[in-house]
C-alpha cells in the first residue's frame, strides 16, 4: 500500500470513529437537554455536563502531556532499532511490512499516549460531583475532635483530594510501567552476562517518574492522617488509642521519609551514589513495615488490650457524639415510659384521637384487597400503599392511599395502545387506617372510577396520573389531529371516555428533526413514521417519579417510596431526598446489603413535589442549616426553593421519612 493510500485509510478510519462517537454520545445529551429545558432546569444540565467536559479536557490534557513527553524521551533515549540489540540478532521488527524506525516508534507512542489519556479522562470525568462539592464547600461550624479541622473539610473537600491523589499515583505508576516495558524491549535495561545493565539516560528518565510516584505516595500518607479518623478497624469507628499515639506519628514519619527518598533519587540523577540510594531504599522499606505494621501491633497487644476500655473510653465518646451529629440525633431526647398494670376506664375516651389512628390494616395485605375490589379493568394496577394524614371533619386522620396506575403489560400490547391510547392511570383509593367496612373490607374514603370521595379534602378536579411510581413506556400526547380524543381517560357504564392531553408535560416532538432524534434514541422509528405525531404533540418519557428526580438531581439520595397526595386541582407525588457524605470523623457508617460501608452522614434536606399530570418537578429545602445543601444551593442557584414556597395544602402532608427513621433507630 502506497504512502498516500495509507494516509487516506487513516483519515477514513478517523472520520468513521468521530461519526460513531457522535452517534453514540450526542443523542443522549441532546435528549437530556431538551428534557431538562422543558422542566426549566437547563442550567442544571449545563453545570453538570459542563463540569464533566471541563474535567475531561483538563485530565486529558495533563495525562496527554505526561504520557506524550514520556514517550518522546523514551524514543529519544532508544537508539535506532537497526543499531540496537534487536538488529544484532537479525532483521529489525516489522510493522505493516515496514521497519519500526524511530519516527514510526514515536508516532506509535503518541497513539498509545492518546489512548491512555482518553481512558484516564473518561474515568475522571465521573468525579464532577466531588469537584463541585470541593469548589463550593462552605463551613460546617463544628470541628473534628482530633485536629480541630472544620467538618466540612472531611465531608466536602477530602473526597476530591483523595480522588486526585489516586489519579496522580495511578498516572505515575502506569507511566512507569510503560517506560520499563519500553526500555526492556528496546534493550536499554536488562540482564547481560549475568549482571544488570542499564543505559544512563533510561535510568534518569525512570528516576524522574519514580520521584513523581513517591511524591504522590507521600501525599497519600498525608491524606491518610484525616482518613484514619473514620476507619473502623479497632474498638471504635474512627481513630482509637493506637491510631492517635502510634499511627498518626507514623504517618507523619512516612510523609517525611517518602519525600526524603524522592530527594535521594533526585540527587542520584546527577551524582551516582548507588550505595547510598540502596541503603536509603532498604531503610525506607524497613521503616514502612516497622512504623505502619509492627509498632501498631505491639502497642495494641501490649498496651491497649490489657485495659482496652480505659484506653479507648475517650474515643468511644467521640464515636457516640459524632455519630449522633452525623445522623441528626443530637437534638433527640430519651424518655422512659414505665409500663402500668391495667387500663383506666377513661383511657380510651381521653385518647380517642390516638385510638382512631391506630393502624388496623397491614399495607402488605391491603394491596391485594385493593386489587380485587378497585382495579376495575385489567389495564389498571395498584403497586403500593402509602400512609398519609388528612384533616377530616376537623380531626387529623391517618389514611391509606394507593394510586391506580397503568399496568406494565396491557391486555392488547400494540404500539398504538402502549404509546398513544393508554397514556395514564386514573385516580386512587383511600381508606381510614383504623376502620373496617362491610364484610371485612376497608371503609373506603375514595373509590371507584371516576373517583368518589367521602370528604372534600380528598376531592381532586383532575385525577389523571401521567406520572407515577411505575408508569411504563414513553407516550405521544396529544396524538392525532387537533380535536381528536384518542387517549382512554376512564371506563364508565360499559363505555370508554376519551380525552386529549392539555398540559405541558413533555418535550415537543412535532418537527421532523425531533421525530428523527427520538426515533433513534428510543430505538423506535414508528415515532418518525406514524401519523399520530402532529405539530402540537409532545413525547413524555422518564415518567417514573424515582427516575425523574434522579435525573434532575443525581447528587441526592432518595427515599425508596414516594407517596401520593391529593391537592385541590390534581394529585401530586412527594419524594423525600437526602444529602449524604461518605466521610465524617468517628461516625458509624451505614452498610449496604453486601456489607460494604458507605454513608456516614445524612440529612433529609430536600422535599420534592412531582405533579402527577404535568410532570413538573419542584425541589424545596427542608433543612437550610445542612452544610451540604448550602453547597448545592451555591452550585445550582436555580434548582431549589425554600420550603415556605411549597403550596400550603401540600406542605401539610410533609412527613418524617421512614427510611431515615429506621437508619437513626439503628444508630
Amino acid at each position: 500500500m502506497s504512502s498516500l493510500s495509507s494516509r487516506i485509510v487513516q483519515v477514513l478510519l478517523g472520520v468513521v470513529g468521530v461519526v460513531l462517537t457522535v452517534l453514540l454520545v450526542t443523542p443522549e445529551l441532546v435528549v437530556e437537554y431538551f428534557w431538562m429545558g422543558e422542566l426549566g432546569y437547563a442550567s442544571v444540565f449545563w453545570t453538570i455536563r459542563g463540569t464533566q467536559v471541563l474535567l475531561f479536557a483538563l485530565v486529558f490534557a495533563v495525562a496527554g502531556l505526561y504520557f506524550g513527553s514520556n514517550f518522546y524521551f523514551l524514543v529519544r533515549n532508544v537508539p535506532p532499532l537497526w543499531a540496537s540489540r534487536w538488529a544484532q540478532e537479525g532483521e529489525p521488527p516489522q510493522v505493516g511490512g515496514k521497519p519500526l524506525t524511530r519516527d514510526r516508534l514515536k508516532r506509535l507512542g503518541y497513539v498509545i499516549a492518546g489512548i491512555l489519556s482518553l481512558l484516564f479522562a473518561v474515568g475522571f470525568s465521573g468525579r464532577w460531583n466531588e469537584l463541585l462539592r470541593f469548589w463550593y464547600a462552605g463551613s460546617y461550624g463544628q470541628s473534628d475532635p482530633i485536629y480541630g479541622v472544620d467538618l466540612a473539610y472531611h465531608m466536602l473537600e477530602l473526597p476530591f483530594l483523595q480522588a486526585l491523589q489516586s489519579g496522580v499515583v495511578g498516572l505515575a505508576f502506569l507511566g512507569l510501567l510503560v517506560l520499563v516495558t519500553g526500555y526492556v524491549i528496546a534493550g536499554q535495561i536488562g540482564v547481560q552476562d549475568g549482571g544488570f545493565e542499564a543505559d544512563a539516560g533510561a535510568l534518569r528518565h525512570l528516576g524522574v517518574n519514580i520521584i513523581l510516584l513517591l511524591l504522590g505516595w507521600a501525599w497519600g500518607f498525608y491524606l491518610d492522617l484525616y482518613e484514619i479518623l473514620q476507619e473502623g478497624g479497632g474498638a471504635v469507628y474512627g481513630a482509637g488509642y493506637t491510631d492517635i499515639n502510634v499511627m498518626i506519628p507514623a504517618l507523619w514519619v512516612m510523609v517525611a521519609a517518602t519525600i526524603g527518598l524522592a530527594g535521594l533519587i533526585g540527587l542520584n540523577l546527577y551524582q551516582r551514589r548507588l550505595r547510598t540510594l540502596g541503603v536509603g531504599a532498604v531503610g525506607y522499606v524497613v521503616l514502612l513495615v516497622g512504623a505502619l505494621v509492627l509498632a501498631p501491633t505491639l502497642v495494641t497487644q501490649l498496651t491497649v488490650l490489657p485495659s482496652e476500655l480505659q484506653r479507648e473510653r475517650p474515643y468511644l465518646q467521640h464515636n457516640i457524639d459524632m455519630t449522633r451529629e452525623a445522623y441528626g440525633l443530637e437534638d433527640f431526647k430519651e424518655r422512659s415510659y414505665p409500663a402500668q398494670p391495667g387500663l383506666p376506664a377513661n383511657a380510651v375516651e381521653d385518647n380517642e384521637a390516638t385510638i382512631d389512628n391506630v393502624r388496623l390494616w397491614d399495607p402488605r395485605l391491603l394491596i391485594d384487597t385493593y386489587r380485587q375490589l378497585q382495579e376495575i379493568r385489567l389495564y389498571y394496577e395498584f403497586y403500593t400503599v402509602d400512609v398519609d394524614r388528612y384533616m377530616l371533619d376537623g380531626d387529623y386522620r391517618q389514611v391509606m392511599v394507593s394510586p391506580r396506575e397503568l399496568t406494565q403489560q396491557l391486555p392488547e400490547d400494540t404500539w398504538d395502545n402502549r404509546h398513544v391510547r393508554f397514556t395514564h392511570g386514573y385516580g386512587s383509593v383511600a381508606n381510614l387506617v383504623a376502620r373496617e367496612g362491610t364484610e371485612g373490607s376497608p371503609e373506603f374514603l375514595v373509590k371507584d372510577i371516576p373517583p368518589q370521595a367521602e370528604h372534600e379534602a380528598l376531592e381532586v378536579d383532575n385525577p389523571s396520573l401521567y406520572y407515577g411510581a411505575r408508569t411504563p413506556h414513553y407516550r405521544i400526547v396529544p396524538a392525532g389531529v387537533p380535536g381528536d380524543s384518542l387517549e382512554l381517560d376512564y371506563p364508565q357504564s360499559g363505555e370508554n371516555k376519551y380525552t386529549r392531553y392539555g398540559g405541558d408535560g413533555g418535550v415537543a416532538v412535532g418537527s421532523f428533526w425531533k421525530q428523527l432524534l427520538f426515533s433513534y434514541y428510543m430505538g423506535d422509528f414508528n415515532i418518525l413514521l406514524t401519523d399520530y405525531v402532529q405539530d402540537d404533540s409532545q413525547i413524555q418519557f422518564w415518567n417514573r417519579v424515582g427516575e425523574r428526580v434522579r435525573r434532575i438531581a443525581p447528587f441526592l439520595e432518595f427515599d425508596k417510596d414516594p407517596y401520593l397526595v391529593m391537592g385541590d386541582d390534581r394529585q401530586y407525588w412527594i419524594q423525600d431526598a437526602y444529602t449524604t457524605a461518605d466521610s465524617f470523623p468517628y461516625s458509624e457508617p451505614i452498610r449496604d446489603q453486601q456489607g460494604y460501608e458507605g454513608t456516614r452522614y445524612i440529612r433529609n434536606s430536600v422535599k420534592i413535589v412531582v405533579d402527577a399530570y404535568s410532570g413538573e418537578v419542584s425541589l424545596y429545602v427542608s433543612d437550610p442549616e445542612d452544610p451540604i445543601i448550602q453547597t448545592y444551593q451555591r452550585i445550582f442557584p436555580d434548582l431549589f426553593q425554600p420550603l415556605d414556597a411549597m403550596p400550603e395544602k401540600l406542605r401539610d402532608h410533609v412527613r418524617y421519612p421512614q427510611d431515615l427513621f429506621e437508619m437513626q433507630v439503628e444508630r
